[in-house]
């Protein structure tokens, strides 16, 4: 079997929390966008898109009426259309439109393996930002928080703290990750839509 080795890293935050993992070569930009989702903890509650560029033509997202998107269904188009056989080939993948979350997408290489799975989760680096937690500079207050160097600019710290939970920006569980997002391949537990 084949396999793109994936990495995605969040772009505009410093240190960027990063995975890789290997996902099917028949894949469809559909899954690339679920591994993307369940290796990063987002909870596929947003619209996306990919694009060739960072500010491109949209390749691949969900069509949607009610927010007159028409461009090419993620379901229909085959990573393999984009991403070559040899070499590096970057892509730029935007989930939730309002929170601006940019990703680049970087496929490493083609693995070529006996093993048959749908994907796997091989690394990573600390957590992404909560879901809905208000872009950038939402996400920047929850990292002063978490780290306990909150600033007087926050709006109600105690009330984000308790939203916040356990989250902290460096905590990043490799092992249970794998276990879940192995899973949700294995097992089809999770689908888009």
């Amino acid at each position: 079997m084949e396999y793109y080795r994936i990495e995605v890293r969040l772009l505009d935050v410093k240190p960027a929390p990063w995975r890789q993992f290997l996902l099917k070569k028949t894949a469809t930009f559909e899954r690339l966008h679920m591994a993307i989702q369940d290796a990063c903890g987002w909870t596929n509650s947003h619209l996306f898109s990919f694009a060739k560029t960072d500010k491109g033509p949209v390749i691949a997202t969900i069509p949607d009426d009610d927010y007159a998107v028409h461009d090419p269904d993620a379901k229909k188009v085959k990573l393999s259309t984009f991403l070559p056989d040899k070499g590096s080939k970057r892509l730029f993948y935007l989930y939730d439109f309002g929170d601006n979350w940019r990703h680049e997408v970087t496929a490493l290489e083609v693995v070529s393996m006996p093993q048959r799975f749908v994907r796997h989760l091989l690394a990573g680096e600390r957590a992404f930002p909560p879901e809905d937690c208000g872009g950038i500079p939402g996400y920047e207050n929850c990292v002063a928080l978490a780290l306990d160097k909150a600033t007087s600019e926050i709006e109600d710290p105690e009330h984000l703290l308790g939203w916040l939970g356990d989250w902290r920006p460096d905590r990043f569980d490799l092992a249970a990750a794998k276990k879940r997002f192995d899973a949700f391949a294995q097992f089809g537990v999770r689908t888009a839509g």
